[in-house]
Order: structure tokens, then C-alpha cells, then sequence
């Protein structure tokens, strides 16, 4: 994919990131600071096909309904973190399946309230206006010409197949999840990874095929977020080191050749979560990329890595 042809949506991307972390810091509400976004702006506007099978107004109320879920979880439901989290993971397998639609941003808009104890609706009422800004935005885009309609098609599979498929999905992420959350390191399993593992879990997935490019992507991304992170707690404006790590994150997409959207939302997560210590955020959240990528790799069919012989 060419810089130069998407140059508009790339630079429109940026100055919603950039945005989203002043209004965040100039109003004191955190949670318009959505980390997701900046996968959800890679996967709508910037790549020129959809990253997911998904209708815009699909897209809005599993986004919306991912969120509601995740406050509903803080304020009624004691237990462990582990245990919500666990919830909310169910609760997006089934709306996605009842959809009919692929929205794996959703499990970071059901979790992450789940792991910051959010329990304001500011939260959820921000991800329904800035995704449906999105999808006001694809409208426009796909007016001039700068991205593909979309081509909605439901999923519908057999009830056997839905529920082996994602039954072992929820016993990997229990399984993975447990020593992270009930410890709590919850770094080795922040949302975007759990987006990332969904998504590698994908038979048809074709970074399958090159896992390792996906794994460095998510780690370069974290690093680059632990050093937005330096910047912002020395002062830097949450404006400017948003915007800065989108646009190195651009040149990392840009330099594997691997547009995954989750690595938008391990960078901006680092400016998000409070009194973190920026090198154990690279470190822990590097090692879980390899942890949930290995996982997906491992635990579900699909395509593979082909590896030519060696020549004699």
C-alpha cells in the first residue's frame, strides 16, 4: 500500500488522534481517550478496504454495546477482574455471532473499562460518538474515491461450528488470561492483545502466514508507546505525543508491510493507564504479544507460514 495514495486518510487519522488526547487532557475526562481508535482509524479510513466484516451501523452498536457491557460489568458484578473480564469476552462473542459481523475492536471496548475500573458513562457515550464519526468519515472518504465501499456480507455458520469455534477461543483466553488478571500483571493482557489474538484465531487470517511481522509490529508499537508515555510525563502535551506516536506508528506499519490495527491501540494505551512505569509497559506488553500471537498460531487451524526447502 502506497504513502502517497493515502496520504488524506493518513493525515485525517492523525489529527483524530491528536484531538482525541488534547480534548482528554484539556477537559480531565480520560475516557474519551480511547485507545481503540487508532485501530479502528487504520482498519476504516486508512486502509482502503474494511480491516472487518462489518456494516457501519453494525460497527456502531457492537462498539457502543461493547462499552455499555463493560461499565454494567464494574457496577454489577462483583468478583474478580478476571471473572468480567471472562463476561466480557463472552458477551462480544455472542453479539458478534447474533450480528452476523467480524468486530474484534469490540472485545477492547467490553474490557478495557473492566481493567481501569471505569464506571462513568462518559465512557461509552464517547465511543458511540467518535466511532460514529468514523463512519460519517467512510462516507466522505468513499465519496472522493480515497477508499472501497463496503461489501457487507453476514456470517452465518452451522450452531456446532459457532460454538466449538468460539468455545475453545474462550477457554484459550480464560486459560491465558488467569495468571495476568489474577495476579495482577495485567499488562501481559491489555485489550489490544486480546483484539490481536482474535484476530490471528481466524482460519482465513492472512497474516497467518507472516506471524513474526505481526509480533513486531505489536512490539515496536509498545515501545514507541512507552516512550510517548516518557514524553508525556515530562510535560509534553498528551496532543503532541499522540500525534507523534501515530505518526512513527504509520512509519512502522509502512516499514513490515503489516497494517494490524491492534498495534494503533497498543501505542496510545501507554498515555491511557495510570502510574505505569513506561519500560515495564514495553517489556510486559512485548511479551505477551509473542504469549497471545504463539497462542492463536498454535490452538486454531488456519493458514500457516510455507517454508520453501533449502536449495543444496
Amino acid at each position: 500500500m502506497s504513502l502517497r495514495d493515502r496520504w488524506l486518510p493518513i493525515a485525517l487519522s492523525a489529527a483524530f488522534v491528536a484531538l482525541m488526547c488534547g480534548i482528554a487532557q484539556v477537559t480531565g475526562l480520560t475516557e474519551v481517550l480511547f485507545p481503540e481508535m487508532a485501530a479502528i482509524l487504520c482498519g476504516a479510513w486508512i486502509l482502503p478496504h474494511q480491516a472487518w466484516n462489518v456494516s457501519r451501523p453494525r460497527m456502531l452498536v457492537l462498539m457502543g454495546a461493547g462499552a455499555v457491557f463493560g461499565i454494567l460489568l464494574n457496577l454489577y458484578v462483583p468478583g474478580s477482574l478476571w471473572v468480567r473480564a471472562l463476561l466480557g469476552y463472552l458477551f462480544c462473542a455472542i453479539a458478534m455471532n447474533v450480528a452476523g459481523a467480524d468486530m474484534s475492536p469490540m472485545v477492547s471496548a467490553a474490557i478495557l473499562p473492566v481493567l481501569l475500573g471505569t464506571t462513568s458513562w462518559t465512557y461509552p457515550a464517547a465511543v458511540v460518538v467518535m466511532v460514529g464519526l468514523v463512519c460519517a468519515g467512510q462516507v466522505v472518504l468513499e465519496h472522493v474515491g480515497m477508499r472501497e465501499p463496503i461489501r457487507f456480507k453476514p456470517l452465518r455458520d452451522s450452531m456446532v461450528r459457532t460454538l466449538s469455534y468460539w468455545g475453545r477461543r474462550s477457554v484459550v483466553f480464560a486459560v491465558l488470561s488467569a495468571p495476568a488478571y489474577l495476579t495482577g500483571n495485567v499488562l501481559f493482557a491489555v485489550p489490544p492483545l486480546l483484539v490481536a489474538f482474535t484476530t490471528f484465531s481466524r482460519p482465513d487470517f492472512t497474516l497467518r502466514l507472516r506471524p513474526w511481522r505481526g509480533v513486531g509490529v505489536l512490539v515496536l508499537a509498545a515501545v514507541t508507546g512507552a516512550c510517548c508515555r516518557l514524553l508525556a510525563d515530562a510535560g509534553v502535551p498528551l496532543a503532541t505525543c499522540g500525534l507523534l506516536g501515530f505518526v512513527i506508528l504509520v512509519g512502522i506499519w509502512a516499514g513490515f508491510a503489516t497494517w494490524l490495527p491492534p498495534a494503533g491501540a497498543v501505542m496510545l494505551l501507554a498515555l491511557l493507564i495510570p502510574g505505569i512505569d513506561p519500560l515495564m509497559y514495553a517489556l510486559e506488553v512485548s511479551a505477551g504479544a509473542l504469549i497471545w500471537v504463539v497462542a492463536a498460531m498454535f490452538c486454531f487451524p488456519g493458514l500457516r507460514p510455507a517454508f520453501a526447502p533449502r536449495k543444496a
